[in-house]
């Protein structure tokens, strides 16, 4: 049995914690600071302060913003980020290249350090911290440190939830006061040098399965080039509403029937098939490997890292079966995610569950294809004005079976099956890359909470 004695001037605070993982690891973060091992660094004395909220001057002011699903375990695109058009009221944290950027509200936990190529001012959403470093410590070194699974779990005891169902957060408070093994520069020079090789794959792949996405979307633009979009005022007969009242579902039906005119939009319902809902096989106590929507890579297609749990840990919204080959699409809430779930995901010999914002689609031929083409603006627009609710909107299932989806030929469906592989194994490679990347930054975090 474990013990641990706590003040009682410690449960009184603004902070009431009561969960006993936390004092646990506290406990132990506070024996490794009393013993003085040189190679254990609280993080507050690397890090200068940062609270500089820049303050926007114009409100036509174009600004690229860091949002959490841009980053990644180590991995941060500067030319996939959006730009806000920020108003003169409103603040940000600024983030310059060199910084490591934390999120510390998600799980898994994960940091990344802006590239020297991104554009300047640079603002971060309220889930991300940013840490700037002094010269004792490479940045890219303390990225890869704080994504690694053994600063996950350390991470993971210090958060808290506002609610069971919350996502867990971290205090600065707690972050600062991390120990951090400190080799010499040379060996975290080599972690640098294996952080910039992951970062170059992982940008390579991901520009090769750019390039196809925007092939495949120019191929059906000019399929689609003739049809004539409506007017923004429109006459609907009333027997043609049915239950649905609202502007936005009755644009949807008119978009509908332009498009079902062409032949390159066919029913989705004609091209795949929906997957069963059966847990049959699988008892509670079994391990799943867990699909959430953090895992998806909106980018690369592809779901990466996902989690193995028990099936009785998990929510009722997050026991959709799934299988290798099927494509899914999120038709719950604004998420846009679309991936393919490969072969790589079958590694592990366990059975797969997603989640319910997810619809899971079974092509018969050419899923990576349809992955991709499902991307096009044309079927987010069906999407987004045939979906409804008042709390979190999704569409329903009829909607989605009639959703019109491009269809190209078979020789065209083919070439680009091959080339998304084929991009999609170079994504591989970089992942790879970055896994070899986080054992080597994991020797010095087992082996500074073991000194």
């Amino acid at each position: 049995m474990i013990k641990t004695t706590i003040q009682h001037k410690r449960l009184v605070g603004s902070h009431l914690r009561f969960d006993p993982s936390f004092y646990f690891r506290h406990t132990d973060i506070q024996k490794l600071l009393i013993d003085e091992d040189t190679r254990l660094v609280e993080l507050a004395d690397l890090v200068d302060e940062v609270r500089g909220e820049a303050r926007v001057q114009s409100s036509g002011d174009s600004i690229p913003l860091v949002r959490l699903s841009d980053l990644h375990l180590c991995e941060l695109n500067p030319r996939r980020l959006q730009s806000i058009d920020a108003d003169s009221s409103q603040s940000f944290t600024r983030a310059y290249p060199g910084d490591v950027l934390f999120a510390r509200s998600t799980v898994p936990f994960r940091a990344a350090v802006v590239p020297a190529n991104t554009p300047t001012p640079l603002v971060v959403s309220s889930e991300i911290t940013v840490i700037r470093l002094r010269g004792a410590v490479v940045p890219e070194y303390l990225a890869a440190l704080l994504s690694t699974g053994a600063y996950g779990k350390v991470l993971q005891d210090l958060s808290y939830r506002r609610s069971p169902t919350a996502v867990p957060r971290l205090r600065l408070h707690d972050i600062y006061h991390l120990p951090i093994p400190l080799p010499g520069r040379q060996l975290q020079e080599e972690i640098r040098t294996a952080y910039n090789l992951a970062t170059r794959l992982s940008q390579e792949s991901q520009e090769d399965i750019s390039s196809i996405v925007r092939s495949v979307h120019a191929e059906i633009d000019a399929k689609i080039s003739h049809v004539q979009p409506f007017h923004d005022v429109f006459n609907v007969q009333r027997a043609k509403l049915g239950n649905r009242w609202d502007v936005s579902y009755a644009k949807g039906r008119i978009l509908h029937n332009i498009l079902a005119q062409t032949r390159v939009m066919v029913p989705l319902l004609s091209l795949a098939h929906p997957v069963p809902s059966s847990l049959r096989g699988i008892a509670e106590d079994d391990l799943v490997l867990v699909i959430k929507a953090d895992d998806i890579n909106e980018y690369s297609f592809m779901v990466e890292r996902p989690q193995s749990i028990m099936l009785k840990d998990l929510s009722p919204r997050m026991r959709q079966p799934l299988s290798v080959g099927d494509v899914l699409i999120c038709t719950t809430g604004q998420g846009e995610q679309v991936a393919f779930l490969d072969d790589t995901l079958a590694s592990m010999g366990l059975p797969l569950l997603g989640s319910a914002t997810f619809t899971a689609l079974r092509f018969s031929e050419t899923p990576r294809f349809y992955a991709v083409a499902l991307t096009h603006p044309i079927v987010r627009n069906q999407i987004q004005l045939l979906s409804s609710g008042t709390v979190q909107r999704f569409v329903n299932k009829k909607d989605l079976d009639e959703l019109l989806v491009p269809n190209l030929g078979q020789i065209w469906r083919e070439d680009f099956e091959l080339r998304i592989e084929r991009a999609i194994e170079r994504r591989r490679e970089a992942l790879a890359a970055l896994d070899n990347l986080l054992e080597t930054a994991q020797r010095f975090a087992q082996e500074g909470w073991q000194s």
